[in-house]
């Protein structure tokens, strides 16, 4: 399927990720950056410094000693849990409100910053496994897609949802219908922009395929920690639960339905306290 014109210009119009960010991802996959390098790129950003120690000072993140240091926030949160809190910081600026998929822009920024939790307690119960943590960075932005398709696609909710009854489709069969890609194919895109690592492109790409045609755990941690997230009601929106999911995902983390619905507990358990961290309204 085809991004129409509209769209790709809009992915083309984007800025560039911060420079902060860059860094991050590129970290991710190069053993050779050193926590150092790391804490000196992040003191040379005020702003991005100053978000850090205010987030991981949080009840969310902090642990029994306060952070006064760029550096010693380095060294606690390791490199994944840095990315995470200054991209999902980004993105949170970045997020409109979705009217097309009934989603306020705290609600869908909220679905991502839930799906990343999940991806961690996801960590914690498929030990044998061992998700890599680009996976969290994947689940955060695995709907990033939908912040284009809301600018540049005018299309009104109750038209995709007749679409999705009188055929019997799921809500993204039905973008693909009307528009002619969906939401996670205009994710991709942009994460190809963003020059994210091949694995969260195609995790982001293919979340909503069924089967999976090239299954990694880091895309099958992404479709299950979009499952939790919906299933503990957060960014539900006109899809609702109106998705499918490759069943071998379980399987092939070493997951059953009891490890799942834990899962599902303990990221419901530190929704109140990511809300607060981030100053999100408790009634979102």
């Amino acid at each position: 399927m085809a991004i129409p014109d509209q769209v790709l210009d809009g992915i083309d119009n984007l800025d560039p990720l911060p420079f902060t960010v860059q860094k991050l991802i590129s970290a991710l996959s190069d053993d050779d950056t050193s926590l150092q390098e790391i804490g000196k790129v992040i003191e040379y950003d005020p702003a991005v410094a100053a978000n850090i120690l205010r987030v991981a000072n949080s009840a969310f993140y902090s642990g029994r000693r306060r952070i006064d240091d760029t550096r010693d926030a380095v060294v606690r949160l390791g490199t994944a849990t840095l990315l995470d809190i200054i991209l999902g910081s980004y993105l949170k600026e970045l997020t409109v409100s979705a009217p097309m998929y009934n989603l306020s822009e705290d609600e869908l920024w909220l679905h991502a910053a839930v799906s990343s939790i999940a991806v961690k307690e996801m960590a914690k119960e498929a030990d044998q496994a061992e998700i890599p943590k680009t996976a969290v960075i994947a689940a955060l932005v695995h709907d990033v897609g939908k912040i284009i398709m809301v600018r540049y696609i005018s299309a009104e909710m109750d038209e995709i949802l007749e679409l999705c009854g009188r055929e019997e489709l799921t809500f993204v069969d039905a973008e693909r219908r009307l528009f002619g890609c969906d939401h996670a194919e205009v994710g991709g895109a942009i994460a190809r922009k963003w020059r994210f690592p091949d694995s969260i492109i195609e995790a982001i790409e293919q979340h909503h395929q069924v089967p999976l045609e090239n299954p990694s755990m880091v895309l099958d941690a992404v479709v299950l920690a979009n499952l939790v997230s919906k299933t503990i009601g957060v960014g539900l929106g006109a899809e609702g639960l109106n998705v499918k999911a490759d069943e071998g995902s379980y399987q092939r983390l070493g997951l059953d339905f009891k490890a799942f619905c834990r899962i599902c507990a303990q990221t419901a358990a530190q929704i109140s306290q990511l809300k607060q961290a981030y100053g999100i309204a408790e009634q979102v």
